[in-house]
């Protein structure tokens, strides 16, 4: 089965799924194959098959091979002409075959200048992906040897926000050539590196700041071509995706998640955001976690009244923990029994707590059953009833006078039916009546 990725449409709706059922039940071996690896419909095939993920051959690998056709057909062609071929194609052993064919279909000596410039005429475009490009980076032989200038920053252009995110990550795990068993040259080489990313970055934030984007070419020397020519070699694993971007998110939260209980502690701290993350939260977090360690249930009043006294509720606290202890570490918190745990959610919960701030639709939808939500809800009620009715008001098409509601057919045919038949009952007792 060749292709599986490209099941889709209307035509081939359910293909995966038929596929998988067929797995099952056969006892004939079933390959299947795809270009894209991570596409969301192979994940669940994949389940029911051996991985097998094969690489772009080197072109080492190919050249051998090639130069084995060309004996035997008898073309004369030299081995840093079958290098320019090869490289021209990607690695395409198709087409290389098709180029060989095509070049020396009148004359069998193929030199390494008409080799070249075939080559560069019929270069194969392809898209290349960020892990590619990265590994590119970092190679070294006879591939990145014959890369010009242009060509190496071209890898930059690839993808020019996600590229040196990836370089700066996987420059670590490369075991350059140029320094060989050499410790300190391989320090030296690690520390230029850094030095040369770092400059690469200063001019991103004038690219991004000042819309500067003819920077961008001297952005790609410093963040792609000059780490890759002093680190050029072996990467020793498989390129790993930027975990910048995950900090980065995780600061952003953090980040308003300090805000917010600043808003909240406001009226009793009168401090800035970062005043209460350096001053206040620590201790706030060991004031909350100190009764309830050392006295078990005995110290939630205690605690329920420190969170009263900074007016803060129960996500508050768990926020608290969170930003308060450091990365991989648990949070005091988690650590108290759990009866302890249990008893301080249920108190909470049972009790009124005033706060100064109105509370988020979200948190009112978590705490519906407590006591809190009821309070706030009574002191917000007026204004919520008066902004419903208003947009009730509105909407009602009945209520506009611009607008004249249309009688249904059906309604008149009813009314002209019960019409006759009343008639006709007064007709029945006049009748009797007579009689």
């Amino acid at each position: 089965m060749d292709e599986v990725d490209g099941m889709a449409g209307n035509e081939d709706r359910g293909g995966i799924q038929e596929l998988i059922s067929l797995i099952k039940q056969t006892k004939i071996p079933i390959i299947c194959m795809c270009n894209d690896r991570n596409h969301p419909k192979i994940r669940s095939l994949a389940n029911y098959c051996f991985d097998l993920r094969f690489q772009r051959p080197r072109l080492e690998q190919i050249k051998g091979a090639m130069m084995t056709v060309a004996f035997k057909e008898g073309l004369k062609i030299p081995p840093p002409a079958m290098n320019e071929i090869i490289l021209a194609a990607s690695q395409d052993i198709r087409q290389v075959l098709h180029n060989l064919s095509m070049w020396c279909a009148k004359n069998e000596t193929l030199t390494y200048d008409q080799a070249k410039e075939n080559g560069r005429k019929t270069k194969k475009d392809i898209k290349l992906g960020p892990f590619d490009v990265v590994r590119k980076v970092f190679s070294a032989g006879e591939e990145s040897a014959s890369m010009s200038l242009i060509d190496k920053s071209d890898l930059f252009f690839h993808d020019y926000s996600l590229s040196p995110l990836f370089v700066q990550e996987n420059y670590l795990h490369v075991k350059p050539a140029a320094s060989g068993s050499n410790l300190k040259k391989h320090l030296m080489l690690l520390s230029k590196t850094a030095d040369s990313i770092c400059d690469g970055d200063h001019v991103d934030k004038r690219i991004r700041s000042q819309q500067a984007w003819n920077l961008l070419p001297t952005q790609a020397i410093y963040a792609s071509v000059i780490p890759g020519e002093l680190m050029k070699g072996y990467m020793a694993q498989f390129p790993t995706f930027p975990s910048w971007l995950g900090k980065f998110s995780s600061t952003g939260k953090h980040d308003r998640t300090v805000q917010e209980l600043t808003r909240h502690m406001c009226l009793r701290t009168h401090a800035s955001k970062r005043a209460v993350n350096l001053d206040y939260l620590p201790y706030l977090r060991d004031t909350l976690v100190r009764p309830l360690a050392l006295q078990g249930t005995n110290g939630v009043q205690e605690a329920l009244e420190t969170m009263d006294a900074y007016y803060l509720m129960k996500e508050d606290v768990d926020c608290i923990m969170e930003i308060s202890s450091w990365g991989g570490r648990p949070d005091p918190f988690s650590k108290l029994d759990p009866k302890v745990k249990a008893a301080f959610t249920r108190t909470y919960n049972k009790e009124t707590h005033m706060t100064p701030y109105a509370l988020q639709a979200i948190k009112k939808l978590k705490h519906g059953n407590g006591a809190g939500s009821s309070v706030n809800s009574e002191l917000n009620g007026d204004l919520q009833t008066e902004d419903v009715q208003a947009d009730e008001a509105e909407d009602n098409l009945e209520m506009d006078g611009m607008i004249k509601p249309k009688k249904s057919k059906a309604s008149k045919s009813k009314t002209e039916e019960k019409l006759p038949q009343h008639k006709g009952r007064k007709d029945k007792g006049k009748k009797k009546a007579t009689k």
